[in-house]
């Protein structure tokens, strides 16, 4: 017995060894057969063990001699695409290529003709939908369905996202957007003061407009602005709950529901349910308390609007959970319950009340987290680039010639804003900050496909996991305007794009020769035209640019953020106008500045002369970016993971650093 314990621990090394290698070997052999430049590395980074122990085990390879790891040291980490971002397709000279390990062969691409190549061709190179498995904790969705089940699910969901209901997206955007506001400066609006949790702030904001505008939720900031919360559609399901507290049945407010899940949710992807429920860790717990509560609001969601058709007191607008339920076959008679009675059987619904709720998930998840996003690193990049903030106020004074908010007009002033700088800054701050690193694909096993890259005929070997890099296309100086960086001897980046300025803020190459005089008012733009879509399959697809036809216009595919082709998102539009909105009503009145607290009191920096304020503000920079750069992780969405940079918001005219005028 002890001697075959002992084989054992002998042969079974030596057995995953030959293993691992004739993996390697046949992976290696289709790299070299595929007429695409490769890079072999150790690892395979989707393992589980490499996963959990990477941020561990990295630090020290890179200690090793360059000799011995170069240059796949900087592959091996699963978000090296944000860490290196243009410069490893720049040092190898190619913009397309292969990692080859053992676990498995991948694929790499900055390159937009080959981007245009998959996105185009959906059934060669569908969506790794194992992927996506995370996002049906209450259901299939549009977003983890590939192939003929997409088909169905899209032509569910796309009806409610048209120019018409946008106008409600607008109105709520402006709605919200001044309780924020509200909330950070007081309701003079004289209180300029420091805000430490933008972040949490905006994620709010989006949540609010979500669950207004496609769910008939009115939410309501936590110190006021409830003076419009009368009607009907404005109660938060849940028997008498509140955005903030609680009604019949629940242990945790709407808004807190989510945001608990949302902060939590990589316990309740990766722990199994019943696990979950009884392990013994206060975060395990308020995990699987926040997942419950989020499906009670959602199901109640539901029974309310199947209790509004019977009633036939839908109400009008985006309704994404109407929509649902109409598209899912769930009409006033087949809720019908006196025709139940008598022994008739429903209908067999299109969607199940599962992926009714699954849909429901997703358009709130991507819907507030996308939008949320922007905002937050809109509103940080115009606190480091002043003249970028001066130049979008003297726009949005332009366009809005000083109207009272509610004398704003969506058919008029949106697609001004679109076209103009504000319009430039969400663009920028999308191209530095999508809201993934990375839009993945695949190759089915055993089905290799045919690729053109720079005039090569390439075949993308089967099985293989191919990444459409948005960070690293958007920063391709191939396809970009470009200038001179503003300070080379402090680069952004240590190695992306150090002779040039693509690593900066700058959304004044977006604006076109006659734009960029700092008054880029452009002519009116057709809405119905920036929102066609394709009519002939029913699916919704909007094929208009990501940018308004007055601004630059990037290379097909050199521009990702909302993906492209068949699977580029639903709800783009609806996210546009929402940061445009939020945009402009910040902007218009008041200036967002670095907060500087950590080194000077307001009296302190009062008292300041400009080189002084210069000195305070240039510390306040440095942290910024340092935590821009590597304070930024991936869960769901590219986000700032690791600290905060706060910001203050003061009146125009009352800046305390101008250095940009």
């Amino acid at each position: 017995m002890v001697s075959f314990v002992i084989l054992a621990v002998v042969a079974l090394p030596i057995i995953y060894a030959v293993y691992t290698y004739r993996c390697f070997a046949r992976n290696l052999a289709a790299a070299k057969a595929s007429n695409i430049p490769y890079v072999v590395v150790p690892i395979f980074f989707f393992q589980t063990f490499w996963l959990i122990g990477h941020r561990a085990i990295i630090p020290y390879l890179r200690k090793l001699p360059a000799s011995w790891t170069s240059p796949w040291v900087n592959l091996i980490s699963p978000e090296w695409p944000w860490e290196q971002l243009y410069s490893t397709y720049d040092k190898l000279g190619t913009d397309t290529f292969l990692t080859v390990a053992p676990g498995g062969n991948m694929f790499w691409t900055a390159d937009p003709s080959v981007i245009s190549q998959v996105t185009t061709r959906r059934n060669d190179f569908p969506k790794p939908i194992g992927m996506y498995r995370s996002l049906d904790l209450f259901g299939k969705n549009v977003v983890s369905t590939e192939g003929q089940v997409w088909r169905h699910h899209r032509k569910i969901t796309s009806p409610p996202f048209t120019e018409k209901n946008n106008h409600m997206v607008w109105t709520e955007s402006l709605h919200q957007a001044q309780a924020m506001v509200q909330s950070w400066v007081g309701a003079s609006g004289e209180k300029a003061r420091t805000i430490s949790k933008v972040a949490d702030d905006t994620m709010r904001l989006s949540l609010h407009v979500i669950s207004r505008a496609g769910f008939g939720v009115r939410l309501v900031w936590p110190d006021g602005n409830k003076q419009a919360i009368t009607s009907k559609e404005t109660k938060v399901p849940g028997n008498g709950a509140t955005s903030e507290g609680m009604g019949g049945g629940h242990t945790m407010a709407y808004t807190d529901a989510l945001g608990s899940l949302l902060h939590n949710i990589l316990w309740v992807m990766l722990v199994p349910r019943s696990l979950l429920k009884n392990l013994p860790f206060k975060r395990t717990k308020v995990a699987y308390e926040s997942f419950i509560e989020w499906g009670k609001y959602m199901n109640e969601m539901y029974q309310a609007k199947k209790a509004e058709i019977v009633a036939g007191t839908e109400h009008e607008g985006l309704d994404l959970m109407g929509a649902l339920v109409k598209g899912a076959g769930i009409t006033g008679e087949t809720l019908n319950a006196s025709s139940l009675e008598k022994g008739g059987e429903p209908p067999k619904q299109a969607l199940t009340d599962e992926e009714i709720l699954g849909n429901a998930f997703v358009f709130i998840l991507a819907g507030h987290e996308t939008a949320a996003n922007a905002i937050h690193f809109s509103l940080l990049f115009l606190a480091l680039n002043l003249s970028s903030q001066r130049h979008l106020q003297k726009d949005l004074d332009s366009i809005l010639h000083g109207k009272p908010i509610n004398e704003w007009d969506y058919e008029r002033d949106v697609p001004k804003l679109f076209g103009s700088m504000a319009g430039a800054v969400l663009n920028e701050t999308l191209r530095l900050v999508p809201p993934v690193i990375s839009i993945p694909k695949h190759t089915l096993k055993g089905q290799a496909q045919p690729i053109t890259i720079d005039g090569k005929k390439c075949i993308v070997p089967g099985g293989v996991l191919m990444n459409l890099s948005a960070v690293s296309v958007h920063r391709n100086p191939k396809y970009w305007p470009t200038g001179p960086p503003s300070d080379p001897t402090d680069p952004i980046h240590p190695t992306s794009n150090t002779d040039n300025d693509l690593e900066e803020f700058k959304p004044e190459r977006w604006l076109l020769a006659d734009q960029s005089n700092g008054n880029s008012q452009a002519p009116p733009i057709d809405l119905a035209s920036s929102t066609r879509t394709h009519e002939t399959d029913d699916l919704g697809i909007n094929t208009a640019a990501d940018t308004a036809p007055s601004l630059f216009h990037p290379p097909k595919c050199a521009y990702i953020p909302f993906s492209e082709g068949y699977r580029a998102c639903i709800g783009r539009r609806f996210a546009q106008v929402e940061v445009l909105a939020v945009l402009a009503v910040i902007f218009s009145q008041y200036s967002v500045e670095l907060a500087v607290d950590e080194w000077a009191s307001d009296e302190a920096v009062d008292g300041m002369g400009e080189g002084e304020r210069k000195e305070v503000w240039g510390k306040a920079k440095q942290r910024a970016r340092g935590l821009m750069r590597e304070g930024m992780g991936t869960i769901i969405t590219l986000q700032m993971r690791q600290g905060v940079v706060p910001l203050r918001f003061a009146k125009r005219g009352e800046e305390r650093f101008a250095f940009g005028r």
